[in-house]
């Protein structure tokens, strides 16, 4: 999972800081993806966990710096797993009280029994991830049977039952030799009432350097090019995510710089806080965590935490 595929669409031509989180999830994901990006950077390996409240201080004293905050974005372990959501809700709570920008990415399988409560909380955007347009993929990928009948029911009662003002995304993670499995996805979400599919190339996290997309390049381009023709053919706005350039070497051909591919502006201005405090920033989100990444002190100011990385 790219590091900020959950970021409302207008934020990410500002310049100023984004923070992103990872919430505690006592009993693990629901599901276990050999490519989770949170199990790459070793933060499910973290050991003692902030609270609820001080999520919420992080945002609220990081919101005191000269520099304003954007967007705030959950991004991992699973928001919706009951034993996470009172984290997830003080989040967008504080943030939505804040006035910025809130946006999650959920694997779907609570969605549907979540989306009264994200009615609420009124999130700027949710990013379901769906990485097949069938079941017996999905599944076998994600390793848990069921998993994508969950996502599509979630999706389903989400199109409906979120406010207006919430925007609905499917993300999907292209990857190596298996675009074949994402083709039909477009008609998927026409039949689900879904206008935006936002697509990302497997990032592949190395332990002692930054990590960035999987595979040959010009595959890569050519497997893109193929689901954005038709997600044009179905009447879906498809995006590539590719925030920190890892696609960029050599320049990127014409059709994806017109407004088909999204990068930061600003990615040092980004941070990504986990269980335990401890909290990366800007390029370093593309390497796993160590012992020497720097961890926040709730009994600290976060603005000056934030400022000293």
């Amino acid at each position: 999972m790219p590091t900020e595929a959950a970021l409302p669409s207008r934020v990410w031509s500002r310049s100023g800081s984004i923070l992103t989180f990872v919430v505690p999830a006592p009993n693990g994901c629901n599901l276990d993806c050999p490519f989770c990006f949170v199990k790459q950077r070793a933060e499910d390996a973290v050991g003692t966990t902030l609270s609820a409240y001080e999520y919420s201080q992080f945002i609220r004293t990081a919101a005191e710096a000269p520099t304003p905050i954007t967007a705030v974005s959950i991004q991992g372990y699973e928001p919706l797993l009951p034993e996470s959501f009172a984290y997830t809700k003080a989040i967008l709570a504080t943030a939505r009280w804040l006035r910025i920008p809130t946006s999650l990415v959920t694997n779907g399988t609570h969605l549907a029994e979540r989306v009264d409560d994200l009615r609420v909380l009124t999130p700027s955007n949710v990013m379901v991830s769906l990485d097949a347009a069938s079941a017996e993929a999905h599944d076998r990928q994600r390793r848990k049977p069921g998993a994508f009948a969950s996502a599509v029911d979630g999706l389903r009662k989400a199109a409906t039952g979120l406010p207006a003002t919430t925007e609905l995304v499917v993300t999907s993670v292209l990857m190596p030799k298996r675009r074949a499995q994402l083709d039909a996805m477009p008609a998927l979400l026409q039949d689900l009432g879904i206008k935006r599919w936002v697509v990302t190339a497997l990032v592949n996290l190395p332990d002692d350097r930054i990590g960035g997309p999987v595979g040959e390049r010009e595959t890569v381009l050519a497997d893109l090019r193929v689901l954005s023709e038709r997600a044009r053919r179905a009447g879906i706005d498809f995006r590539v995510d590719d925030e920190f350039d890892g696609l960029a070497s050599g320049g990127m051909p014409d059709e994806f710089e017109k407004n088909r591919i999204r990068r930061l502006v600003n990615p040092e201005g980004v941070y990504r806080l986990v269980p335990d405090g401890r909290c990366s920033k800007g390029a370093d989100i593309l390497k796993p965590l160590t012992e020497k990444t720097p961890r926040w002190d709730p009994k600290t100011d976060a603005a000056a935490f934030l400022a000293s990385l």
